[in-house]
């Protein structure tokens, strides 16, 4: 697959995400706050924000796996 094809797989997999679950991989992964403080900004444990991160991870991931070469 190349680079330009794996960009629009993972962007059309990103932009399927449930928008809070995007907002908070953008605090941790990107801005570099702790779960606890995405937790605090966004209404939400600090347990959920580790599952969001974890799920958005995988849905990046099967959607290469899943992409045709």
């Amino acid at each position: 697959m190349t680079r330009d094809r794996q960009f629009q797989v993972r962007l059309r997999a990103w932009n399927a995400l449930p928008r809070v679950d995007r907002v908070i991989f953008v605090s941790v992964r990107i801005n570099g706050l702790d779960y606890d403080e995405a937790a605090r900004r966004h209404g939400c444990t600090a347990q959920d924000a580790e599952q969001v991160i974890v799920r958005v991870l995988v849905a990046l991931i099967e959607a290469d796996d899943d992409a045709p070469p």
